[in-house]
């Protein structure tokens, strides 16, 4: 039997454990950006050689299924990318691993969310 805290080689990736923080939506964004308090939270949680996988990042506007995610995948801009620079810096400093979870609401999105864009279906 393998051991729950024994070195694990994931593709490129070695991990130092096989503990991975799954995905938990914090909904501590404004506008879309992630604020201090994720990157600290990340940071708290990150070990060294271990995985974590970040909260849902909707992949378009219309998949935002509620309100406060952080965004990164349909409009990358700079003020974005610094900000998720800032989280992935507290998981690195601690010699974790992150991985972006890709995240469509489907149709459990909710038109207060889109801004004015129109329900698909």
């Amino acid at each position: 039997m393998t051991d729950l805290f024994s070195p694990y080689k994931m593709g490129k990736f070695n991990l130092s454990h096989r503990v991975v923080l799954a995905p938990l939506t914090r909904s501590r964004a404004l506008n879309g950006l992630p604020q201090p308090a994720l990157a600290e939270y990340y940071g708290q949680r990150s070990t060294e050689g271990g995985l974590l996988i970040s909260e849902a990042t909707p992949i378009a506007q219309e998949g935002i299924g509620y309100f406060h995610v952080s965004t990164c995948s349909w409009n990358y801009t700079e003020e974005q990318i610094e900000a998720w620079k800032k989280v992935v810096d507290a998981v690195h400093a601690k010699g974790g691993l992150i991985f972006c979870q890709l995240w469509h609401a489907g149709r459990a999105s909710h038109k207060s969310n889109f801004f004015d864009i129109d329900i698909l279906s």
